[in-house]
């Protein structure tokens, strides 16, 4: 406690956060030591439940699923580039998405983040081949004779015997065309998820994987705010420290488009210059790139309703969606204040519903169609 620096030990007192109970990330060393004369620290705590939002990698050894780490990604403030986020290759066996995101310090500094992420079907099919064909050296995985249990007590299947090599090659190619089906069909949102997921964990450090004892215990991290209570109590720096605000966030970027964010004096502007692939501002025939229009962070914070909303729209995309989901969805979103607690609700049944359809699907031997509307 005594290592954090004083806004952060403040939060925690006021609050009530034991340290001893939760996993507490600082996401930069330097995280509170400077803070904003109308900005305070507060904590947000993330749960993590083992056995829904995280992968098993090994034995006792979980990592955070897409669920924690977009809450996480939320109690942080992080915001997302439109520009620059999104998928960048997509064709029928590989999809590539970069994603950049930022972070805001409590001195008014935006931490700003960028990474990609690549789904590629031929590695995948090679991976799937590999680990199927050492499956298959145990015996048919389709046909489990009995349970044992090791020393250690865990329980483990004992397979049948296959009949034939033949046998065994076509019980493998159907396995490995059943798995690669599952990463073809959300080949895209597997890329551009895995892309945010990899900033969220570089913003916080996370590490690659928790015991069940470590997740069973909420994360913890601290989050800037502006202090609305000390902004009103004195209306004659109110503007001020609005001004203060937006400034800081357009020093990243410049001012929006609109020109409706005050910009700070030159000094006082941090200049950001993003290079990539030994490329700086110019095309490799030599043109000039032109300059997209600055991004400004404070105008594409998303909240959670547009998050939801926003993931409801592309739910309804999907053209084998049932008509009553689709009117289910249509009518909450044609609200003035779609309800958030209805659109999660809707989310989760929807996401059930596509897990069923792809099982249904792949017995099926993929002959259904996977255009969307």
């Amino acid at each position: 406690m005594e290592k954090l620096p004083a806004v952060v030990q403040k939060a925690v007192q006021t609050q009530g956060i034991d340290l001893e109970n939760v996993n507490f990330l600082l996401p930069t060393q330097t995280f509170g030591q400077i803070i904003g004369n109308y900005d305070k620290v507060v904590i947000e705590v993330v749960r993590v439940d083992p056995d829904e939002d995280a992968f098993e990698i090994t034995k006792d050894k979980f990592s955070p699923g897409k669920r924690p780490l977009m809450a996480i990604a939320n109690a942080l403030g992080i915001v997302w580039d439109p520009k620059t986020t999104g998928v960048v290759e997509s064709t029928d066996r590989k999809s590539r998405a970069k994603a950049t995101g930022a972070m805001r310090k409590p001195n008014g500094e935006w931490v700003v983040i960028s990474d990609e992420k690549t789904v590629d079907l031929d590695v995948i099919e090679e991976e799937q081949q590999t680990s199927y064909e050492e499956k298959a050296d145990r015996g048919n995985f389709d046909e489990i004779v009995q349970w044992k249990t090791s020393k250690n007590g865990k329980n483990y299947p004992v397979f049948a015997d296959w009949k034939s090599d033949a046998e065994k090659q076509h019980g493998i190619n159907k396995a490995v065309k059943k798995a690669v089906l599952q990463y073809r069909k959300f080949k895209d949102e597997r890329a551009m998820t895995g892309a945010k997921e990899r900033v969220i964990r570089a913003f916080v450090a996370l590490k690659n994987t928790y015991s069940r004892k470590e997740l069973s215990q909420p994360f913890a991290f601290p989050r800037v705010i502006p202090d609305t209570e000390k902004m009103l109590s004195h209306p004659e720096v109110r503007q001020a420290a609005i001004q203060k605000m937006t400034g800081a966030v357009t020093s990243i970027f410049g001012p929006s488009p609109s020109g409706s964010t005050q910009e700070l004096p030159p000094e006082e502007s941090p200049k950001y210059e993003l290079i990539e692939n030994g490329k700086n501002g110019a095309h490799e025939d030599g043109g000039k790139e032109e300059k997209a229009p600055p991004w400004n962070p404070a105008e594409q914070e998303e909240t959670d309703e547009d998050r939801a909303s926003g993931e409801l729209k592309e739910m309804l995309k999907f053209q084998h969606l049932p008509a009553d989901a689709k009117s289910m969805i249509a009518d909450e979103l044609a609200k003035e204040k779609p309800d958030l607690t209805t659109m999660n609700a809707l989310i989760d049944r929807v996401n059930d519903w596509l897990e069923k359809y792809e099982d249904w699907k792949s017995k099926k031997g993929g002959e259904v169609s996977e255009r969307t509307g």
